[in-house]
């Protein structure tokens, strides 16, 4: 589709920076010269190559270059550190690397991968014909990443039929023309920008890329350019259309990633000019971010509690939309209805009017006291607050809710008081947050999402003083009963766990034949082990909630809670259990040490994991 417009048009713009601007027949000249390279290095078909490069329009030039080649690419960004970097070719398991001498010592890990530098091969690479060349080309084109919003980025591959499905359908809804002047703001190496660069190449229009911060200054470059298509997410589209006036020719303003609320929605079509559109995308990678679409414009008339729904819409075309048990499911274009569904990983609901609506994220869900709990509703409900922009809520220690709030336009900052109010009869009392922490933004990913294990925690005293609510150190908080049962356990438990030693293993320390000063060095022992099962059962009850707050995830968390109680508590055990064992006894030898010697083992490294794993892993679910 690309060469079609590179033979047509070969003198029309087709990648535009600020200090670059290469036409169609230029980047297809330049791409099929890499091909060839790529392919006399030894590239096959399908193989998946790794864009792992930071100046444009270089980086369109390697993407168009591997599909030509018969490669899948996968997009890399070269600015994180080096093992990071080694990590994301490993999850695109990627053979060959396009990239710049000076990030070659990144990705170059004597594994035997292929590097392809495109700054000191360049002269290799421009003696190569400037013809098209005849690569078979594989299934995928492309290795997408996942936002990596619940977890660790996961990689989908992305196949060529899939792609050119999506194409169509975004061509129809979108009303694309080679005409079009687009402006993507995504960063080079997320999903979204890959959508948006093939909207634009494959329709014969111009990409525009920004370089540097996205601010009011886009907006000249946009002017200057004649920009007449938005792709960006939510919080940029804010930047940008509640700043100054957009570009007169601004036809199509596209937001995705995050969802936006419907009266938000309404108030944003109302910044563009007579004419143009303005629409609420919906899509995962899983189905190459191609799933339902919503105009304000296209509503049949106003939806009740605009402010607190998130319209998702109604499928592209091509595409099946269904809720089973509270969750979407989609079936992406070009798939088999019923056969290629997919779950999203979202709740939903389908209104009588076949439009879907947003419920909140599955994953985003979090424990309270052993309750499941789903903060969707008081978010959306905070979000219509006239003093609050943006809101999150999370969990924290497993017992106290916490909303993060990034303040509107009123005066104050919005307290614990204002959120119970406002959330009073909107939601159960159990689940209003009884702490709220002000902050200037959210923190998000590259993907423009919300990274919530990027939450700060709130202060330790005195932040959970709502209405009713009990300070962590007051008497009747819960954490406060932990350290009470926990100093119980370990005050009460030492004298009767001395009582019992002998009750369990008589004769087991019995040191009368003992001589001094040793008798006295094994009744040290026998304190320390008794001492250690005392702490082992106080962390039982307290150590969770400290642990939680390290920020790993919450089955780690868990794991190495009970990891850290069987250090402790298996020592008074296991040494009265050995010292009764004969040592010729191999039955009982062999019981023991796979009872209490391998745990142990298993114990230790699953601690290592825990101390060792990063809070919020690197990915950019």
């Amino acid at each position: 589709m690309f060469e079609k417009w590179a033979r047509e048009t070969p003198h029309r713009p087709a990648v535009v920076t600020r200090g670059d601007r290469v036409t169609y027949g230029t980047l297809d000249v330049r791409a099929n010269r890499l091909a060839r390279h790529l392919l006399h290095r030894g590239l096959g078909p399908g193989d998946t190559v790794a864009v792992c490069l930071s100046r444009l329009p270089d980086l369109l030039i390697a993407v168009v270059g591997v599909l030509k080649a018969g490669g899948a690419f996968a997009m890399v960004d070269p600015h994180q550190p080096t093992g990071e970097i080694g990590r994301w070719l490993e999850r695109a398991e990627a053979g060959t690397v396009l990239t710049y001498e000076q990030f070659r010592p990144g990705v170059d890990d004597g594994t035997g991968r292929r590097v392809v530098c495109l700054d000191a091969d360049a002269d290799l690479i421009d003696a190569h014909s400037p013809e098209p060349p005849s690569a078979p080309c594989g299934p995928t084109a492309a290795v997408l990443f996942t936002a990596g919003t619940t977890g660790r980025a996961r990689p989908v591959d992305t196949a060529h039929r899939r792609l050119r499905a999506a194409y169509g359908s975004w061509a129809e809804v979108f009303g694309l023309r080679p005409s079009d002047v687009h402006l993507v703001t995504a960063p080079t190496d997320t999903a979204a920008f890959a959508y948006g660069w093939i909207r634009a190449l494959c329709s014969g229009g111009t990409l525009v890329l920004p370089e540097g911060e996205i601010g009011p200054t886009l907006w000249g470059q946009s002017f200057a350019e004649g920009v007449t298509v938005l792709d960006t997410d939510p919080l940029t589209a804010r930047l940008l259309l509640d700043g100054s006036a957009p570009p007169a020719g601004l036809r199509l303003v596209t937001v995705g990633g995050e969802r936006l609320f419907l009266d938000e929605q309404s108030r944003l079509q109302e910044r563009m000019a007579p004419g143009g559109r303005l629409l609420n995308v919906y899509g995962p990678v899983e189905v190459a971010g191609c799933g339902t679409w919503s105009e304000t414009d296209r509503l049949s008339g106003a939806v009740a509690g605009a402010g607190r729904v998130s319209l998702l819409g109604r499928p592209f075309p091509g595409c099946r939309v269904e809720v089973r048990k509270g969750q979407i499911w989609l079936t992406p274009p070009g798939g088999v209805a019923g056969g290629d569904a997919l779950p999203t990983g979202d709740a939903g609901t389908l209104g009588e009017d076949g439009l879907l609506r947003f419920a909140g994220r599955l994953a985003h869900r979090v424990t309270l006291r052993g309750r499941t709990v789903d903060p969707y509703p008081a978010e959306a409900a905070l979000a219509t607050h006239p003093g609050i922009r943006e809101a999150a809520i999370s969990v924290v220690d497993d017992d106290q809710l916490v909303a993060y709030v990034v303040p509107g336009t009123a005066t104050a900052a919005p307290g614990a008081e204002t959120v119970r109010t406002h959330l009073t009869g909107v939601v159960p009392d159990s689940e209003i947050p009884v702490s709220v922490v002000n902050m200037g933004a959210l923190p998000r990913n590259r993907a423009g999402k919300v990274d919530r294990r990027l939450l700060p925690l709130p202060a330790r005293r005195g932040a959970y003083g709502g209405k009713g609510g009990k300070g962590r150190g007051e008497p009747g908080h819960p954490e406060a009963a932990l350290r009470v049962t926990g100093c119980a356990m370990l005050v009460m438990g030492l004298p009767l766990a001395a009582l019992f030693t002998d009750v369990f293993w008589p004769g087991s320390t019995d040191l009368t034949l003992v001589p001094t000063p040793w008798s006295w060095l094994f009744r040290g022992l026998y304190l320390a082990e008794l001492l250690a099962f005392c702490l082992g059962l106080a962390f039982l009850f307290t150590g969770r909630s400290l642990m939680r707050r390290q920020g790993r995830s919450a089955g780690l968390t868990t794991a190495a809670h009970l990891a850290v109680v069987w250090l402790l508590v298996s020592w008074w055990p296991q040494d009265n259990f050995y010292r009764l064992a004969a040592k010729n006894d191999w039955e009982r030898q062999a019981a023991l040490v796979y009872t209490f010697n391998v745990p142990l083992m298993i114990a230790a490294a699953v601690v290592a994991v825990f101390v060792t794993r990063s809070p919020a892993p690197a990915d950019t679910e």
